[in-house]
């Protein structure tokens, strides 16, 4: 079978709601005083493509799931019945931001950017958490704005925002799966989009990743998926590769 088909994604859910009990969104993992011992959360960052992102919205919600899909606030991400419709369907918006890398690292600049940006998805949508983007050919790591004290207070008190999901969650014990690249490979082709985990959750290939998720190798998971990157028609699927194999060379390069 293809990978990063639809098909295939499918079979992850499906596999993963046979073996998993609580599968939760980001807002219910924050809201929990105590999260379960065991949980899955599905986690998608739209960096463009926003249609696909409703094509696996459906899909997920055809299977009973309920996930966290963080928009960028781009003209080729921001799409607000796109966003409606997925809210609709039971899923969590969240946003998605890149303040400091569209300010030059200005972080007075980059905090007010933030606020009104979240204020144009709160108005099609609630919005509780919030996740950085890479911006891997942008010098600036957008979680630095948290960094100053009383701006990371202004997010929780002042923004009513229940967590960042890089800064805010131990993921010690927590197998962080995350496709970027298109490998299954944590370091490969990340340059920010990493975590501290005690958890080695690389694996050489679909099947390798199959494997351990019908045998439930882990008891927490977050399942980070880009769904401009799923596709089960041909051409689609071969230039979205073509794109991923071009990103992926320019980043070696990088690091």
């Amino acid at each position: 079978m293809r990978s990063f088909t639809l098909d295939s994604y499918k079979k992850y859910v499906e596999i993963i709601t046979n073996n998993y009990k609580s599968i939760l969104r980001f807002d219910n993992y924050f809201l929990s005083d105590i999260p379960p011992e065991s949980f899955v959360i599905f986690r998608h960052d739209i960096d463009r493509r926003p249609h696909r992102a409703l094509v696996m919205a459906e899909i997920e919600n055809s299977l009973g799931v309920c996930s966290t899909y963080y928009f960028r606030i781009k003209k080729h991400t921001f799409n607000p019945t796109i966003i409606s419709k997925i809210s609709q369907l039971g899923h969590e918006i969240g946003y998605h931001y890149e303040s400091l890398s569209d300010t030059d690292g200005n972080m007075d600049k980059a905090l007010i950017d933030f606020e009104y940006n979240l204020d144009r998805m709160r108005q099609i949508v609630p919005v509780k958490t919030i996740s950085m983007h890479g911006r891997p050919f942008k010098k600036y790591d957008n979680r630095d704005i948290w960094k100053n004290l009383e701006n990371a207070q202004y997010l929780k008190d002042k923004l009513n925002i229940l967590g960042e999901v890089y800064l805010d969650i131990d993921y010690s014990d927590i197998a962080y799966i995350n496709d970027t690249g298109r490998n299954w490979v944590s370091n490969k082709s990340n340059i920010r989009d990493k975590i501290n985990s005690d958890i080695n959750s690389d694996f050489k290939n679909e099947d390798d990743l199959v494997e351990a998720l019908v045998n439930r190798r882990f008891n927490k998971i977050i399942f980070q998926i880009h769904p401009e990157r799923w596709n089960d028609r041909f051409i689609p699927w071969s230039l979205q590769y073509g794109f991923d194999l071009s990103v992926n060379i320019v980043k070696s390069i990088i690091k």
